[in-house]
């Protein structure tokens, strides 16, 4: 199964709470029942001073092919209800998803997400690699060892060179201390080397397709 996630930012003119309200109540139920993803999930971050994007929303499918074809030619229900319209900046990668620690995601739970870029310089597949086999069980032990940490999730894009980002790890948690606490048990190492993790997003999720 792969997936296609989406970060979304809204016009200057739209609030956020108006692209949130907008894409729970409209955009999603048309995309849940007319663009044949698996799983679907919408994801609204807490707007700080340093939140470039709005919301993001994560689709599986069975393959490139579907999932692909489906968003370049969405059904017209979907295309014309009035979302895009709202939208300025967005991002879409292209992910192979590895879930590392297969958690609950609680209804209402704190979720953090981090986009991570490779460094200029470094051997994209030596990164990738890096991040899999030494950072990912290193979050992991953290995790585990958390109180309050439920699940930990990192998304690789297919293809690292295309866009800003090479892929995006998601952890979901009961509260903001156990942020924290997990992040004091996550022992350090070289994966900064590699890559740059741009300011962590904040959110709520919320699973269309569970």
């Amino acid at each position: 199964m792969v997936k296609l996630t989406f970060f979304v930012k809204r016009l200057p003119e739209v609030t956020h709470e108006q692209l949130c309200r907008h894409w729970l109540d409209v955009h999603a139920p048309g995309v849940r029942d007319l663009m044949g993803a698996r799983h679907y999930s919408v994801t609204h971050f807490k707007q700080r001073p340093d939140t470039r994007y709005d919301g993001m929303a994560e689709l599986w499918y069975d393959d490139w092919a579907t999932g692909r074809q489906v968003h370049k030619n969405p059904p017209p229900a979907v295309a014309n209800d009035g979302f895009l319209p709202l939208t300025g900046d967005f991002v879409r990668l292209d992910c192979e998803e590895h879930v590392i620690v297969d958690g609950p995601r609680p209804e209402g739970a704190v979720k953090m997400v981090y986009p991570v870029a490779f460094r200029d310089g470094v051997d994209h597949d030596e990164a990738r690699a890096y991040w899999l086999e030494v950072h990912a069980p290193l979050v992991a032990a953290s995790v585990a060892a958390t109180e309050g940490a439920h699940r930990y999730v990192v998304s690789q894009q297919i293809d690292s060179h295309r866009g800003p980002w090479a892929g995006i790890a998601e952890l979901w948690y009961s509260s903001l201390d156990a942020v924290r606490a997990q992040g004091r048990a996550l022992q350090p190492d070289e994966f900064a080397r590699y890559t740059t993790v741009a300011a962590p997003l904040l959110g709520r999720e919320y699973l269309i397709i569970p």
